[in-house]
Parts: C-alpha cells; structure tokens; sequence
C-alpha cells in the first residue's frame, strides 16, 4: 500500500502522516515514511526525539541519474537508500528524508521529487508493507508526478472555504495525474455540523471523504511539548480517529465516515 498526503499549509497533513504511520505499523505492517516536504517536520510526528530534528540525513546528491532517454532514474536500490539515509523511529517505522536545503541561493529542487517518486515506484507494494509520503504544501509535486506511482492520494482538509478549495484542487491534479484512488480526509472538524459542510462539499465535487478527524488540542500541547501527539496524548479523540482510519485502511475496506 502507498499512500500519498497533500493539504494546504497548517491543515495537519504531517500531524496525521506521521500517527497513521505509527498505527498502521502497530497493526503489523513495515512503514516506510518520506518526508518529502523542503521544510521536514515528520520526524517529530513520528516520535523521532527533538534533540535529533536537526541534521537528520538525507538523500544524496547521487541519487538520482538521467538514463539514455533522458529520464531521472534511481541510480541506487532501494535497500542501499535505506541503508545509507533511512532513520528508525518509534513502533518500528523507518524514516527516510528527501532533503533540508540549509544553504540559500542554491537553485531548485527537482531532483529531490525525482528521487522521492524512484522511491515510491521501488517501495514494495503488497499488503504487509506500507509507504506512506508526506508531501509538501504547494501543488508542485503534482506538476512533477512526484507521487505518480502511489495507490492513493488523500489531501487533507479543514472544514473552511480556502482549506476545501485547495483539497479539491489536489484532487484534481491527482486525478489527472492517474492516480487509482483520490480522497478527503476533514481535519479539525468540531461537530456534526461541520462534518456534513465537508461531506457536501466532497459529494458536490465527487471526491470521496475517507475519515475526519476532531478538533483537538493535543497536536498543540504535543508540538509545545516538542513531542509525537500519539506520545503525548494517545487516548486523544483525534488520536482514536485516526487509529480508526488506520484500522480501515490496513483491513483494505472502502473508506467512508
């Protein structure tokens, strides 16, 4: 299974990237989690200590080659990429960061969306495994196919005007893009009410609504805490929504709210 997850900056796409990644792990799956945002934040998510944030590794320069045709392609295997970049994290899940510009004025970053789609591609696919990529704010990935080789694509969304623009507009890209499977999944939704506004919105634009997840202050208190919301707060009503997404997820049934 690879999952890829979008959403406009501050929705909580890597909040929840990194807790699903731990629950799915917990339910005997092997994660591979690529934080494939240029500002990285998934390893404190995922319960890396904040001690270690700085100066994780990430993929080399040579990761990547053109081959004959002029295409990027992968110029390591997957294992030797684990091997030299990946980082473990709590509940058995591996970690691999694509890249953390520390030097201005460097020009742009398009081998790393190549190196992240070589990844996914070569990520094993079946149903024991599961690779899940935290992808950056902007649409550029989409315009790049960064996540063109993933199973499904959910853009997470705040129940608002802006927030539910942008997850359609993800959506729209993903669908354009190939991509099997295209979704929602509302984020700090306080109540009934704001669900249906997210539910009508989804039907009206025929995305499907995989999960919600409450409004909750434990993602501040844990990101005050420079903690995993799962460590800091694990019987939050967020947590167990997400746990709940996760259980549906791993049992491969069809998502709905």
């Amino acid at each position: 299974m690879k999952l890829a997850i979008a959403g406009k900056g501050g929705a909580g796409k890597t909040s929840i990237s990194g807790t699903l990644a731990r629950l799915m792990a917990r339910r005997g799956r092997r994660v591979l989690a690529i934080d494939n945002d240029l500002n990285p934040n998934l390893s404190l998510t995922l319960g890396i200590p904040a001690a270690r944030i700085t100066g994780l590794p990430t993929f080399p320069a040579e990761i990547v080659r053109r081959n004959q045709d002029g295409v990027y392609e992968l110029a390591m295997s997957l294992e030797e990429i684990c091997d030299t970049c990946s980082v473990p994290a709590p509940d058995g899940v591996s970690l691999l960061v694509a890249a953390e510009p520390r030097e201005a004025a460097t020009g742009c970053m398009g081998s790393m969306h190549m190196a992240v789609r070589g990844v996914i591609a070569a990520a094993p696919g079946g149903d024991d495994d599961v690779c899940i990529v935290d992808l950056e704010a902007s649409t550029e990935h989409l315009l790049v196919a960064t996540a063109e080789h993933a199973d499904a694509m959910y853009a997470v969304a705040e129940p608002y005007g802006t927030s539910l623009e942008s997850g359609r507009r993800v959506a729209v890209l993903a669908r354009d893009l190939g991509l099997p499977r295209v979704g929602l999944i509302a984020n700090k939704v306080r109540g009934e009410r704001d669900v249906a506004t997210v539910a009508a919105y989804a039907e009206r634009h025929g995305i499907e609504l995989v999960g919600a997840v409450p409004h909750d202050e434990c993602f501040h208190h844990a990101e005050r805490a420079l903690r995993a919301p799962l460590d800091h707060a694990p019987d939050a009503p967020a947590m167990r929504a997400i746990d709940d997404l996760a259980a549906r997820l791993v049992a491969g049934g069809r998502l709905r709210v």
